[in-house]
């Protein structure tokens, strides 16, 4: 018995991207709680918001940080961040010392609060030792009695 092999070979695309550009697109939702959910891809500004001060941002869009760290750069105290990216520890140099206890919030990408505390300026700088968290960005929120500001970190 003499058997024949034939091998036939197809092309096979399972997704080709047709277009050059992402476009915005999405629908937003207000649960029975006032939360109101926004999901799109591409957008450029803030959505999500909800009458309780909850943001959910999800797809490719940009967050609240640039706006938070810009309204910093108006404060009368200026803030040093350094090192930056940083591997432990990073401080804050203040551009003068103020005798108030400061509240560190850090947040990352997705908006939890991974590390919270209150510490002292010596000699106008605080210093926070950040060992635990692993390696991405996070955005810091330094609060006391005079200031409010905000700054991007990068920990590698």
């Amino acid at each position: 018995m003499k058997y024949l092999l034939l091998f036939f070979s197809f092309p096979f695309y399972g997704q080709v991207l047709h277009h050059q550009m992402l476009s915005s697109q999405g629908s937003t939702k207000e649960l029975a709680n006032g939360y109101i959910i926004s999901q799109t891809i591409a957008q450029q500004s803030t959505i999500g918001s909800s009458n309780r001060e909850v943001e959910v941002i999800q797809g490719f869009q940009q967050s609240l940080w640039a706006s938070y760290i810009t309204e910093s750069k108006k404060n009368e105290i200026k803030i040093l961040t350094y090192p930056n990216p940083f591997k432990d520890v990073v401080h804050f140099q203040f551009s003068k010392s103020i005798d108030e206890e400061v509240s560190i919030s850090v947040f990352d990408v997705s908006g939890r609060m991974v590390y919270q505390g209150k510490g002292q300026l010596k000699d106008a700088i605080l210093t926070i030792q950040l060992l635990n968290l692993p390696r991405s960005e996070y955005l810091v929120q330094l609060r006391s009695q005079t200031i409010t500001h905000y700054t991007k970190i990068i920990k590698i």
